[in-house]
């Protein structure tokens, strides 16, 4: 199927921006965008940028006039979360949610399921199209140009902001290169102080299967899994983790994966490309003392 442009609508995250703008270009070249940001100029391999410095739920009316003239709509996040079901209703388009893989030869697009234990298959038979996509899944495109940014006005008929409240994240998991994970089996909040030595060590951060956080041995930001990060590190450590499949879904991109479980029939050990069959913490105390060069 024949795609002539393609419209962008997203926010100014770069990580964001960076995946929807890799995927356009793989359609067309003809690409504009929408974004919800302040800035007046934005770094993006795009044609033309339209602003709008509001809430996506007061912008539906602003967009529907530019966006009727695309035969693609590419959106992913919070604005795709919001947007995607109400311009796929207003444009009578064809949808697809949380895109993970794409085949662009065939106009194909694929979306994990159950776990990650089935992938289910689209192929659209007409456009217009809006694909929302999974965050993380895709390349991102590195613009080498700056557009300036055409700000929309909207009409604030649904929602005010009164106020703003900004809280720092604790730690990027998705970013990190190196991830030190525990569960259930870690058994206390201070096992993770061992994982936290064993992380400085390797240069990398602690995370947490959902068992972890519920238990109040690590913190929510810290969760591994589709309720929490998506894992895109080059070296994964999972100790006292059985390896469920929502765990088994965030760290699907992961390079390299080492798993330390006394249970040898852990479903970790399926995903790993290091299977330890072990206490967790001796391999790690025994690991600290070997990086350390001294006692644990």
């Amino acid at each position: 199927m024949m795609v002539k442009n393609v419209l962008i609508i997203g926010d100014d995250d770069r990580d964001r921006l960076g995946e929807l703008n890799f995927v356009a270009k793989k359609f067309s070249d003809n690409v504009d965008a929408i974004i919800f940001t302040d800035k007046r100029e934005i770094e993006i391999d795009a044609n033309k940028v339209y602003g709008i410095n509001d809430l996506p739920c007061n912008s539906v009316e602003s967009i529907l006039p530019i966006a009727e003239k695309y035969d693609l709509i590419l959106t992913n996040g919070v604005v795709g979360s919001y947007l995607g079901g109400i311009l796929t209703l207003k444009l009578n388009a064809a949808c697809v949610f949380g895109v993970t893989d794409i085949d662009y030869e065939k106009f194909i697009f694929s979306h994990i399921a159950y776990g990650d234990k089935a992938v289910i298959e689209y192929q659209p038979l007409r456009l217009p199209l809006v694909l929302v996509l999974k965050e993380r899944y895709f390349e991102q495109l590195v613009p080498e140009r700056v557009v300036e940014v055409e700000h929309l006005d909207v009409k604030k008929d649904y929602v005010e902001v009164v106020g703003e409240e900004k809280f720092e994240k604790e730690v990027d998991l998705s970013k990190a290169k190196v991830v030190v994970g525990g569960g259930r089996g870690i058994g206390s909040k201070e096992g993770f102080a061992i994982l936290e030595r064993l992380a400085k060590l390797l240069g990398g951060v602690v995370g947490g299967s959902r068992a972890a956080v519920d238990n109040g041995w690590i913190s929510y930001q810290r969760q591994i899994g589709q309720s929490g990060a998506m894992l895109t590190a080059d070296l994964y450590f999972a100790f006292g983790i059985s390896g469920a499949s929502q765990h088994l879904a965030g760290i699907k991109n992961v390079k390299c994966v080492v798993a330390v479980n006394r249970d040898e029939e852990a479903p970790i050990f399926k995903r790993a490309r290091y299977g330890i069959v072990a206490d967790w913490k001796e391999f790690a105390l025994a690991l600290i003392k070997e990086l350390e060069g001294g006692d644990a």
